[in-house]
């Protein structure tokens, strides 16, 4: 072995790392907590305290927020079930919750958007829209409190 390029004399560590199985998934508010929605790879290695801990207080929530919570659980799933499908892509549970999730996606957004205002300008596009007004706007914006 040729150490020219390397002063230390140690030998460096090989990692091996097994290929993820498919799992059931956490509950999606449950996953957004955790960090995945793999409960097999929820390894804790270092827990500290996290300030998102889901709360449980007697504070009632207004149907917005839990309308919200909602869409920022099933948004992370996607995007953690994506992750996993890049790697599996022919892992058939995964791409079977993976079209199911993304269908909850769509119809929160769509009840988010006729009940308060476009919570994304993909919200816009689903029908039936009004292609006669551009209804972005609508809404508070992130620096009145909204929640774009």
């Amino acid at each position: 072995m040729d150490n020219s390029f390397c002063s230390c004399k140690e030998t460096l560590a090989i990692a091996t790392v097994p290929i993820q199985q498919w799992c059931e998934p956490y509950p999606w508010e449950t996953a957004l907590y955790e960090g995945t929605i793999f409960p097999s790879i929820n390894l804790l290695f270092f827990k500290a305290p996290l300030s998102t801990e889901p709360s449980k207080s007697s504070c009632k929530k207004s149907e917005k927020e839990t309308l919200l919570d909602q869409i920022y659980a099933i948004s992370f799933a996607v995007n953690d079930l994506t992750l996993y499908l890049d790697t599996h892509p022919d892992c058939l549970n995964g791409t079977k919750l993976f079209y199911q999730l993304i269908k909850k996606r769509v119809d929160l957004l769509t009840e988010f958007s006729d009940k308060y205002e476009p919570l994304t300008q993909f919200s816009m596009g689903i029908e039936p829209y009004d292609t006669s007004i551009y209804n972005w706007s609508e809404g508070p914006m992130p620096w009145e409190g909204g929640n774009l």
